[in-house]
């Protein structure tokens, strides 16, 4: 009798399925062991610290009304705006200076004491000063945000692009490569993982800073519709906002920028 090539897809179809369905399985159960637990310990708290932690029953009707609410809806729309804009601006500001940083030695001794106290300062500081500086207005939400998520973007740029294949470099200066081609064909490439994982780390700090920005000085947004349910005290309303705010971001992070990942890095697998 023949003997079988080791890659015959016969012999090693049920394995790979039994591995896939035991993965997917622990993941479901994982999942719903976490998803149990924080309801368990939501109604918990709901009953020991009532009634300024809202039931889930409550809060999944409040959560209702909001998504039937045409003022919720112009409140997210306007915070998604405010998110996307300083996490696009954010993202190319940062990864232009840490492309700079990187590649300069001279711009890296003038501009990485000046990035390692960016990183080293609070968040809140640059929301407080932007806002004494520019006001309550948009352009003061729009200076925080960049200013404050530019840093992280830049020192993971940065830290890839000197951890570059120096040999692509010089193999560029023996053939004379023009530095757009060497710009576009080797270092952009090798800075794909680096600028994709920039990008969601943005993103994810935006949405978060946006919601402090406009608690503390605008009058409109998600951040103001649950600053202004504090303050009456309608923590039903506080948690339904946040929740659906949150679940939504997660999506686009995980649904949008996380496919957009894993397409780019196909090539890795």
């Amino acid at each position: 009798m023949p003997d079988l090539p080791l890659s015959n897809p016969i012999m090693f179809r049920p394995a790979r399925w039994k591995n896939w369905n035991a993965v997917v399985s622990g993941k479901l159960l994982g999942g719903v062991i976490a998803i149990g637990s924080i309801l368990l310990l939501w109604y918990v708290l709901s009953i020991a610290v009532k009634p300024w932690v809202p039931t889930p029953e409550d809060t999944v009707v409040a959560i209702w009304k909001n998504l039937l609410s045409t003022s919720f809806w112009s409140d997210f729309w306007l915070t998604l705006g405010r998110v996307m804009a300083s996490f696009i601006t954010a993202s190319i500001v940062g990864a232009a200076i840490g492309i700079l940083i990187g590649m300069n030695e001279k711009a890296e001794a003038f501009l990485q004491p000046l990035l390692a106290l960016a990183l080293a300062v609070p968040d809140p500081v640059y929301i407080i000063f932007a806002i004494l500086t520019f006001g309550t207005g948009e352009t003061a939400g729009f200076v925080a945000l960049t200013i404050a998520v530019s840093p992280f973007v830049s020192n993971i740029v940065r830290s890839s692009v000197q951890a570059r294949d120096i040999g692509l470099d010089e193999m560029a200066k023996i053939y004379r490569l023009p530095k757009r081609v060497f710009f576009r064909q080797s270092l952009v490439p090798q800075l794909v993982p680096a600028l994709l994982t920039a990008g969601r780390f943005a993103f994810a700090l935006s949405w978060k800073l946006v919601v402090v920005v406009e608690s503390i000085g605008q009058p409109d947004g998600i951040g103001a519709s649950i600053f202004h349910s504090f303050r009456l005290l309608r923590m039903r309303e506080v948690a339904a906002t946040a929740i659906i705010f949150i679940v939504v971001m997660q999506l686009l992070e995980r649904g949008v920028l996380g496919r957009i990942e894993k397409k780019l890095l196909k090539w890795r697998d």
